[in-house]
């Protein structure tokens, strides 16, 4: 299947900015129960990174082309660099880009359906919080959301002076604390969500070692009888092998059309 980088110019961000896209191919390998699945408009994922690496940390760490062959689904990997895929007081507007902007240039590019049941949003670490920040703020965008060790609270990521220089905490931040700024959404839903809110199914995964357990228990917590959430835990830290086998888990669970015909994917070598 074709696997392609893009750098494009962002109007949103006013700079040029890269994308990474995996993208279904009907050929021969295809299996015949699924050529006529397997065909635009398709499907898509949009696929968010953490804050150590770009978007072409899920292609080199990842099985994420294998585990999507034969989906007939677009995986579009866009970066925010260290931005937190939110709004920046003095950087750029990542969370408008990605929930905005980005769409709609995919849309022009790729013949991928623009309908909230053909659309999906995952991300591991700074890319989960991206993830269910924009099912949450977004919700009649996406059909489901994933978050791999997200960082759900990102106080944390606000005290860390290991990660932060002054100059990219206020960038970011502001120097306030996020506790009383717009994007702790993600622990504030239940405040600030309408009743008449419904949220996408959302899917959280994370490390009993992980340093975000404790608030990612709290998220699911505080979510659990505002959506169909999904809270699973188990031996493992904030790593790749995690987030490989659990991204895998979450496109078990996404609603993907060539699910339907009970179809099991073969590797092929």
């Amino acid at each position: 299947m074709p696997s392609m980088h893009i750098e494009m110019y962002s109007d949103t961000l006013r700079i040029d900015t890269g994308l990474e896209v995996i993208y279904p191919q009907n050929c021969s390998r295809t299996p015949a129960e699924l050529r006529d699945i397997i065909k635009p408009p398709y499907q898509v994922l949009y696929l968010l990174h953490g804050i150590m690496r770009d978007q072409t940390g899920w292609i080199r760490f990842t099985n994420i082309e294998q585990y999507v062959m034969d989906m007939g689904l677009v995986v579009v990997m866009p970066t925010t660099y260290r931005g937190h895929y939110i709004n920046q007081p003095h950087g750029y507007n990542y969370f408008d880009y990605l929930t905005k902007e980005l769409p709609a240039i995919i849309g022009n590019m790729f013949p991928v359906s623009q309908k909230k049941k053909d659309t999906f949003i995952a991300g591991l670490s700074m890319g989960g919080y991206g993830a269910l920040k924009a099912a949450i703020e977004c919700p009649d965008q996406y059909a489901y959301a994933a978050s791999l060790s997200g960082v759900v609270d990102v106080e944390t990521m606000f005290k860390s002076e290991d990660l932060y220089s002054p100059a990219e905490r206020l960038m970011t931040f502001d120097n306030k604390n996020p506790k009383n700024g717009p994007d702790d959404i993600l622990f504030r839903a239940k405040e600030q969500l309408g009743a008449g809110v419904k949220l996408p199914p959302m899917f959280v995964a994370i490390g009993q070692q992980d340093f975000m357990y404790a608030e990612n228990k709290h998220f699911y917590e505080e979510l659990k009888d505002r959506t169909d959430i999904e809270f699973l835990e188990e031996e493992g830290g904030h790593t790749w092998d995690f987030w490989d086998r659990n991204i895998k888990r979450a496109l078990d669970k996404m609603p993907i059309k060539q699910r339907l015909l009970g179809h099991k994917q073969e590797f092929t070598v």
